[in-house]
């Protein structure tokens, strides 16, 4: 919406206290530049010939058809002429050159002549004045109004109290007016804008640097002998190296202030301080003052004790995550883990440096226990987790894969095992054995470092292999004893031919395309080889740049590289062939594309294949427009879309959708796909009640390009509220508008024209979470937004009619569309309840309603 904007205050020249404000609204300034080349001079609507060196304005190659006719310049702006149609009216290509490749045939010498010209746009040719709202705020932290005034002016002034702190102003543009249904209707509607200006708000001094204290995990900073008058309040700031992780904001009291916060163990932390001056209850922030040094909390706890296993048959190996702030580490280890805390049958080793240690002299075949703490000069951490291992076990059966389950003949394949110690300790040794078409093979394979645990590895050359043979393995291991464990289970690996995919992109006429210039196009995609069939196709097209374009409603979006803008699969075992158009993928003119297909056969293979394409075709914008009605009785509105060019023509290319425009800014599809010039009239059976309001979409066809428009919003004032269920509704064609093929409604209506109280409830889908060191609760919100009402109505009684509606609504078992004058409007469930009374003349209802997700 139009609203102003370069908004300033500033104090009057020549004055001590009045206020002027000035702003700016919209204006365009546009160069017009007429140009002489070739033979003579050029101008807008003359019939020119193209030089037979000429390319478009961008670079582009023009084709010999287009140089040997002659064309209308329908646009000229400086040396970039546009071309419009040619002699005979049988081709328009719309596009821009360089008028240096013009001639006209005249024989006039070259001359250009340039004319600057300011034109008002169309919010501005239908400006009425600005509506100027001065206020100002005394300290206390409310807004007293000041002054109101319309000017047509861009500035505006204001002579405030003695006792105002603060002065705020808001300018709401507002336009004209014009009848529409006998009411009138603005153009447009404007967007306010404000602006607060505070003359006497001076910032505080930088404060000196924070005195900071850390006891365990609560670190306290201090300001000291605070001597500016202005510092109200002090916020420091607490840090690591990486990030902020506290703030906080508290009062300066006999010239000292004081913050505390909970810290984490680990760390390094440094405070610095900023004053702040209150004025009028508003902020205002000094310098920050200088970093604290660094100081240091007890240490973390190491994450835990990453790698225990037996290095013989006596020793064992442990490592565990390194903590930066350790000097150094201690090691506890037992026979029993409940001795742990509580007895002395456990042994410490102390001062080790570095975080890995081999403790030695252990017996063979009893399982031990140990766990690590991390120790510097501020004190202990906490011990980790405990982790156990058994010395000189034997090994579990190996944990097995392979590189894949269907080989291709002449592709290396990997076979893959994890040796699973009980003790810990590293795999010294495997057996491989092999079966290839039932001839047994083993191998003896010895660990190279043993050191390392690892996966482990044999690659075998399938070279020699052929289509539909088999290949079974297994393996075994041992550790540190040098005994084998359990065989793994036996795998088993099929062989094939490697998979293939043939992939093209052609247009109509079976043309290969490497760049596209019109819808339809095809891509086409054969698998091979013959024995094997594909299961299924995925086919992609991602941009190869970021570009912003709009979505087929017409709001703006943003498309990143490699992002997807066709996806789909494809679960046929035939060749691919799918037909890509402006209703299934959209396209940005000038971007490159790159196609990727997947094809996964019946064998288990999959085979990729891609190829890359250019859009360059010519880029339209249409305006389309449409007639609305009210059928005031049923309450619903009839929709003629239309989209016709600068003569009036209708534009065979456009295809036009229709949208609902909600109050909450939301779009609702009521049609799509509907040909232009077809006389189609949709019709829309849930209209908001205080003005209709819908989005007309424009999409070519050649080259799936959106434009869109909104009419101005319908008034239709209705003062009841309806209930509408069991819809049914259609699109209609007639070639006489008056006359309508189908009725507007064929469900059930109820329209409640009495006095009726509304309740609503609102009840948010909201979790909120305590955590200790805040003051408040953080909350998490959900999707749901759970809207529910209440109506209460009084039907007289005599009123069968309506009863009869209401009773047909109570039973009803489905969603209803309800409705009331302020414009807004959703299905929901409804629940109705009501009483009748011998002695009583009216009856009262109760709608009880709460909003589902529905259609239109």
């Amino acid at each position: 919406m139009p609203k102003v904007s370069d908004l300033r205050i500033k104090i009057q020249n020549g004055t001590t206290n009045t206020c002027v404000a000035v702003w700016e609204f919209k204006e365009e300034t546009k160069s017009t530049t007429t140009t002489t080349s070739g033979g003579g001079s050029v101008k807008n609507g003359d019939l020119v010939s193209i030089s037979e060196n000429a390319t478009y304005y961008n670079g582009v190659a023009i084709p010999a058809w287009v140089k040997n006719q002659k064309w209308y310049i329908i646009e000229l702006s400086g040396d970039r002429a546009v071309l419009g149609k040619n002699e005979s009216g049988t081709n328009n290509i719309a596009s821009p050159i360089n008028v240096k490749y013009l001639s006209n045939g005249s024989s006039d010498s070259s001359a250009s002549t340039t004319t600057t010209i300011t034109e008002t746009s169309e919010y501005t040719k239908t400006l009425d004045h600005y509506k100027v709202t001065w206020q100002y705020d005394t300290g206390d932290g409310i807004w007293f109004m000041g002054n109101t005034s319309d000017v047509t002016e861009k500035y505006a002034t204001y002579t405030p109290p003695s006792n105002a702190g603060r002065i705020k102003v808001k300018v709401l543009p507002v336009a004209q007016t014009h009848e529409v249904n006998e009411e009138q209707v603005a153009y447009w509607n404007g967007t306010e804008s404000e602006l607060i200006y505070s003359a006497t708000a001076m910032p505080p001094e930088k404060p000196s640097t924070p005195t900071v204290q850390i006891d365990k995990y609560r670190l306290t900073a201090s300001l000291e002998n605070i001597s500016d008058p202005r510092a109200d309040k002090i916020r420091f700031e607490v840090c690591t190296d990486k990030k902020v992780i506290n703030t906080g904001i508290v009062n300066v009291s006999i010239r000292r202030a004081t913050y505390s916060c909970n810290v984490e163990s680990g760390a390094q932390y440094r405070v610095r301080a900023q004053s702040i001056n209150l004025d009028h209850r508003s902020f205002v922030y000094g310098e920050w003052s200088d970093y604290s040094n660094r100081i240091g909390t007890i240490p973390s706890a190491p994450a835990g004790i990453t790698l225990c296993q037996a290095t013989s048959k006596t020793s064992v190996r442990l490592e565990w995550s390194n903590v930066s702030s350790a000097e150094s580490y201690d090691i506890e280890y037992t026979t029993e883990s409940k001795y742990f805390d509580n007895s002395d049958q456990t042994s410490v080793i102390s001062d080790i440096a570095y975080n890995h240690f081999e403790v030695t002299g252990l017996e063979t075949g009893r399982e031990y226990f140990f766990r690590v703490r991390a120790v510097n000069a501020q004190g202990d951490s906490g011990w980790t987790g405990v982790v156990s291992v058994v010395i000189g076990k034997e090994p579990a059966a190996p944990t097995t894969w392979s590189s894949t389950t269907t080989v291709v003949t002449g592709e290396k394949l990997s076979l893959y095992w994890v040796h699973n110690s009980e003790d810990g300790s590293n795999q010294t040794y495997a057996e491989l054995e092999l079966y290839f078409n039932g001839t047994k093979e083993t191998k003896t394979i010895q660990s190279a470092d043993p050191e390392q645990n690892k996966t482990n590895s044999y690659v075998i050359d399938t070279s020699a292999m052929t289509e539909g043979s088999t290949l079974q393995w297994r393996v075994r291991t041992a550790g540190v004893t040098k005994a084998f464990g359990e065989w793994s289970v036996q795998r088993t690996i099929d062989v094939y031919a490697p998979a293939t995919l043939s992939l093209s992109m052609t247009d109509a006429q079976g043309v290969s395309l490497e760049e596209l210039s019109t819808f339809p196009f095809y891509i086409q995609a054969l698998s091979g080889p013959k024995t094997q069939s594909p299961v299924s196709y995925h086919l992609s097209v991602k941009s190869n740049e970021i570009y912003e374009t709009v979505d087929q409603v017409g709001n703006s979006k943003l498309v990143n590289k490699d992002e997807e803008v066709f996806s789909r699969y494809f679960d046929t075992s035939e060749p691919l062939l799918v037909e890509m158009s402006a209703g299934n993928i959209d396209l940005e003119n000038n971007i490159s594309y790159t196609v990727t297909c997947v094809v996964s056969m019946n064998s288990g293979l999959t085979c990729t294949e891609s190829l890359t394409f250019r859009v360059n075709w010519q880029d339209v914008t249409y305006e389309p427009d449409a007639e609305i009605g009210i059928n005031s009785d049923a309450c619903v509105a009839y929709i003629r879309p239309y989209c016709v060019d600068d003569n009036g023509d209708i534009i065979e290319d456009a295809v036009l959708s229709v949208y609902r425009r909600a109050y909450d800014g939301s779009f609702t599809e009521l049609a799509t796909g509907l040909m232009n010039g077809t006389n189609v009239h949709i019709t829309d059976p849930h209209p908001a009640l205080d003005y209709a309001r819908y989005r007309i979409v424009a999409t070519s066809k050649a080259n799936g390009s959106v434009s869109y428009y909104d009419p101005p919003g319908y008034p239709i004032h209705c003062e009841s509220i309806i209930l509408q269920w069991d819809e049914a509704w259609s699109s209609f064609e007639t070639g006489n508008s008056d006359a309508m093929a189908s009725p507007a409604w064929a469900g059930s209506l109820l329209k409640l024209p009495y006095n009726i109280d509304v309740a609503d409830d609102n009840d948010m889908d909201v979790t909120l979470v305590k955590y200790a060191g805040r003051k408040n609760p953080v909350s998490y919100y959900g999707t749901q937004q759970g809207i529910a009402s209440t109506w209460n109505v009084v039907i007289p009684k005599k009123d069968t009619e309506t009863l009869y509606a209401i009773r047909r609504l109570a039973i009803w078992a489905g969603d209803v569309y309800v409705r009331e004058p302020h414009g807004s409007g959703y299905w929901a469930h409804v629940k109705v309840s009501y009483s009748l009374k011998h002695t009583e003349l009216t009856v009262p209802v109760t709608l009880s309603i709460t909003r589902v997700e529905g259609g239109i």
